[in-house]
């Protein structure tokens, strides 16, 4: 006998209500008392409370809270992964919206420099560690692809942990502020064509230099047309969008012009996944920065904030729940295991202080900011933590890897605000 649509609606009702309280409790209580970033609390959250730990018990005739579907390689529910990705897209929509694109454009040259180095130490010290610990090797694609996705999680930096840490210390628009933050974006978009190159490698199930040399091509091309058409239009585009929820100088619905905002955005991610094998997320981060600056950015700025506090932190939560820490403290290889995150973890702080540290140093910053764009740069944050989503849930890398690196991201993301409020305050 087939359960009421109904009462599937009403457990999922239940669900959803959960995550948001522990997620608002556990965000809040980190921020107010522990000073780390709410994205620790709301990942902790959806460890505490996901299928593998709290979610996944039998209480009497209760039970489990969270029902691991055995035959999709994603712990949760279709529908409530679809809902934490919907956050993730408007995250980053909103992380382009804020960003300045004037002072991105005019600062892309000693950024990208920074986040070259920022991207092949740590890729290559991601995939090395991974190999090393027996995790991936060389004997085929297949076998190689778990280590590249590694490598591909270790190239991210959080924009946003970094932006609100800087803002927090009012060196936001310092010329270190300025590098770190268009040098996390070049980041970002380096790792998220290195993890388009991967997926491409993967689905193909060969390797090859015109193969690599298309995937590139198509992903680089269509940013680019994103961002530097979409800025060049973006006047008209904002000015056409206006219209509709105008008449006369007066708003008739501005729920319109938020809707039709957030509609492109779904739109363009969508495309950006679909055809040109890019995340969905820097497809909503590249409309985002093309529209900053726009009448209409600061017409839907407040009413995309409101939103972002309540789906970001079920994406935050949601990825938590899908650790798996049966699987990193219930491994035959423990201690092998321990050992990885531990090697991992430290391979992650060195590679973004000697790999975006260095090249500051040779475009003429001198020590202590150099060392303030190298920590800038060590946070993880919510970009690792969707590059490794998307690998668990394709199925390139299991549960042991996944937690790992989840290791790796909280201890990148909590110490980064700590070195640079100590680095500012000397």
């Amino acid at each position: 006998m087939h359960e009421s649509p109904l009462h599937l609606v009403a457990e999922s009702i239940i669900v959803l209500a959960v995550i948001l309280i522990c997620a608002k409790l556990f965000g809040e209580f980190f921020f107010r008392f522990l000073k780390l970033p709410r994205v620790i609390g709301e990942l902790s959250a959806g460890i505490i409370i996901g299928p593998f730990a709290l979610g996944g018990l039998v209480l009497g005739g209760f039970g489990p809270f969270i029902h691991i579907d055995e035959h999709s390689s994603i712990p949760v529910s279709q529908s409530l992964y679809f809902l934490a990705n919907v956050g993730a897209v408007i995250l980053l929509f909103e992380a382009g919206l804020e960003t300045n694109k004037e002072r991105f454009f005019n600062n892309i040259g000693s950024a990208s420099f920074v986040a070259v180095g920022g991207v092949v130490l740590p890729f290559l010290l991601g995939l090395f560690g991974t190999i090393m610990f027996g995790y991936s090797s060389f004997n085929s694609l297949t076998e190689l692809i778990p280590g590249l996705f590694v490598g591909a999680m270790m190239t991210a930096t959080s924009v946003g942990i970094t932006a609100r840490v800087l803002g927090d210390l009012g060196e936001l628009n310092s010329r270190e502020g300025v590098t770190i933050l268009g040098g996390a974006v070049v980041d970002d978009v380096l790792g998220i064509l290195i993890l388009a190159i991967i997926v491409g490698m993967d689905a193909t199930g060969a390797i090859s230099g015109m193969n690599i040399f298309m995937i590139a091509l198509k992903a680089i091309s269509f940013w680019l047309v994103l961002t530097f058409v979409g800025s060049w239009a973006s006047p008209w585009i904002s000015s056409f969008i206006m219209s509709l929820g105008t008449k006369k100088g007066f708003y008739k619905d501005p729920s319109v012009i938020l809707c039709i905002s957030l509609g492109l955005a779904f739109l363009v991610s969508g495309i950006a996944e679909m055809y040109f094998g890019l995340a969905m997320i820097i497809g909503s981060y590249s409309l985002g920065l093309a529209l900053s600056g726009t009448v209409l950015f600061k017409e839907i700025e407040e009413p995309i904030k409101k939103i972002n506090g309540f789906v970001v932190p079920v994406f935050f939560t949601v990825v938590g729940m899908q650790v798996n820490l049966q699987a990193i403290f219930g491994s035959d290889q423990l201690t092998n295991t321990l050992i990885f995150a531990l090697v991992l973890t430290i391979f992650g702080i060195i590679s973004k202080l000697v790999g975006s540290g260095v090249p500051a140093l040779l475009v003429g910053f001198n020590k202590k900011s150099s060392w303030v764009i190298g920590v800038g740069m060590m946070p993880r944050g919510e970009v690792a933590l969707i590059i490794g989503g998307i690998g668990l849930a394709s199925g390139v890398i299991d549960a042991t890897i996944f937690g790992v690196t989840i290791v790796m991201t909280i201890v990148t993301t909590i110490l980064a605000p700590i070195l640079l409020n100590q680095a500012y305050k000397k």
